[in-house]
């Protein structure tokens, strides 16, 4: 077996992460994805995950401790030192909701079951702000170092999930973009490259409801700081974001604007597409990195995704007029999770295309290599948890689906281009003003080494003259 472990930090990921898992479940139908899903003795399959987030933000999963003192209310009082009479008040937890109800919580989303030791509540009291915060990417920094340096990060459940693998691939990480959780991220990911300096790291920024170009100030300083420092530890990184609105796209792809819910269904949607080349066994972690990246040198990446797409029937053997094809599905058909504006596929320097029922790796096959276009005839499968946004072929949307999975047609691009440009020069001008507030916590050489990681960042992605 080839094993990918998935470490989630923050409550935008582990959004992202629900959905993502909840689609790993629906592909599997009750088998063990053994790349992604460890399996246990007569117990359900549980993913190869560790769980990071804010106490309070975990829902109706119960954590560990929570697990080991459920019920012992009796032992409590006899460990008391009152002599007098007690009485527990216990808050009650928050249950998983109905069908059709709110989510408040992530853990909402979809009923997952996690390993034991898979989820970590996260505190700021000892190591964080004088409130016991992350709100920045330092703080967040400044507490896995904190808690890192007490009890070290790669050990305990870590090193338990670690030692499950027979051949481990490398690492999914999925990680807010910005504040607390994006620092407390960048620091393990730099652990992870010291104990595995060869193993793939594939990180996915995700960002909450905003475009990128609607980010504040403080969020675009937190992400240029975690893209600088990341810069040395991730072979792959690739922004997760609300996609534009577009009103072309209402026919296949319909996100009511601020609901993360939808919008991380989307995000998920993305990343589940990549994980299906690992577990259908077309391509290894680390071959997908090095194509996308071509070999490292641009390691950030933008993807797309055609759900419900319909490939025109087009002459084998006329590769211009698949080539003119492809172009225009790219602009038409293909949905970002970015502002990045790709453009056709002849704009691409790394490119990979995943097909899963549509047909659209036969316009690309003349120009791609083989290996860029990954082909299955089965379309991708929908929980009937997931929510309805794409809009599948032949069908109208008329509420839930009465069938537990539901098939869709999709298809995907991971590519690296100088659509990317911009992204980079956003984060550049963010930390451009070294003595601005927001890096008052930095020390001034730091900033400046940030500054110089962008700068070559925008050399590699500006258009060769």
């Amino acid at each position: 077996m080839r094993e990918v472990l998935t470490l989630q930090f923050g409550e935008n990921a582990n959004y992202v992460g629900a959905h993502f898992w909840s689609l790993q479940s629906a592909y599997a139908a009750g088998d063990c994805v053994h790349e992604l899903f460890a399996e246990r003795s007569k117990q359900p399959a549980v993913p190869r995950a560790l769980v990071f987030d804010a106490a309070g933000s975990f829902g109706a999963l119960p954590l560990e401790h929570e697990l080991q003192s459920a019920g012992t209310d009796q032992l409590d009082e006899d460990r008391g030192l009152w002599a007098g009479p007690t009485q527990v008040h216990r808050q009650p937890l928050h249950k998983q909701p109905r069908a059709g109800a709110s989510v408040r919580f992530w853990s909402d989303i979809a009923p997952v079951q996690y390993a034991p030791h898979a989820l970590h509540a996260v505190s700021g009291v000892e190591f964080g702000n004088s409130l016991g915060e992350m709100n920045s990417f330092v703080e967040g920094a400044r507490v896995f170092a904190g808690n890192d340096a007490r009890d070290d990060a790669l050990e305990g459940s870590f090193r338990v999930l670690a030692e499950q693998c027979d051949r481990m691939q490398g690492f999914h990480v999925l990680a807010d973009a910005f504040g607390g959780f994006a620092g407390y991220a960048a620091g393990f990911v730099g652990r992870l490259r010291d104990e595995y300096p060869k193993a793939p790291v594939l990180l996915y920024n995700v960002g909450r409801t905003q475009t990128v170009g609607k980010l504040g100030t403080a969020q675009l300083a937190d992400m240029a700081v975690a893209a600088a420092v990341n810069a040395e530890s991730v072979s792959m990184s690739v922004p997760l974001f609300a996609p534009r609105p577009d009103p072309e796209l209402k026919s296949h792809v319909d996100i009511a604007s601020g609901d993360f819910n939808q919008i991380s269904a989307f995000m998920a949607a993305n990343v589940a597409q990549w994980s299906h080349c690992l577990h259908s066994g077309q391509r290894l972690l680390d071959e997908i990195v090095a194509q996308v990246t071509q070999q490292g040198y641009y390691p950030l990446a933008e993807t797309l995704l055609a759900p419900g797409l319909r490939v025109p029937a087009v002459g084998s053997d006329d590769s211009r007029a698949k080539l003119a094809a492809a172009d225009r599905l790219v602009g038409r058909s293909f949905v970002a999770c970015s502002d990045a504006d790709v453009g056709g596929i002849s704009a691409t320097m790394g490119q990979l295309v995943a097909d899963r029922g549509t047909g659209f790796s036969s316009l690309v096959s003349d120009r791609y290599p083989a290996s860029a276009c990954l082909s299955d005839p089965q379309p991708a499968r929908l929980p009937r948890s997931f929510p309805r946004i794409f809009q599948t072929p032949g069908q109208k949307d008329s509420g839930p689906s009465a069938k537990e999975t539901e098939q869709l047609p999709v298809a995907g691009m991971l590519c690296t281009s100088t659509a990317s440009l911009c992204y980079i020069q956003q984060l550049h001008g963010a930390v451009h003003c070294e003595q601005s507030r927001l890096f008052k916590e930095y020390e001034r050489e730091s900033v400046r080494e940030y500054q110089s990681t962008l700068d070559r960042a925008i050399d590699k992605y500006s258009p060769q003259r």
